[in-house]
């Protein structure tokens, strides 16, 4: 099964399932997810901004996030 527009797509070393279409944060997320041929929820990981992570993974990546955007709103550039 081929993937919509609503499924995020994945980035650097992000993995996103055909199946279940959840996009993870990592390929071991994504290999635990995956038993049997089958898609298993993963104890302790949630979705968040269509990633699924651990909370300690998301916290990591909005503390990158917003430091980015303050390293460009100081060289002017605006970017988001």
């Amino acid at each position: 099964m081929s993937c919509d527009e609503n499924c995020r797509k994945p980035i650097n070393r992000q993995a996103h399932c055909s199946v279940c279409h959840k996009t993870f944060t990592g390929a071991t997320w994504f290999d635990m997810h995956r038993i049997g041929g089958k898609c298993v929820e993963v104890a302790g990981l949630e979705g968040r901004d269509g990633l699924w992570a651990t909370p300690e993974s998301h916290a990591t990546r909005a503390r990158w996030a917003k430091h980015l955007r303050e390293l460009r709103a100081q060289k002017g550039t605006g970017e988001q």
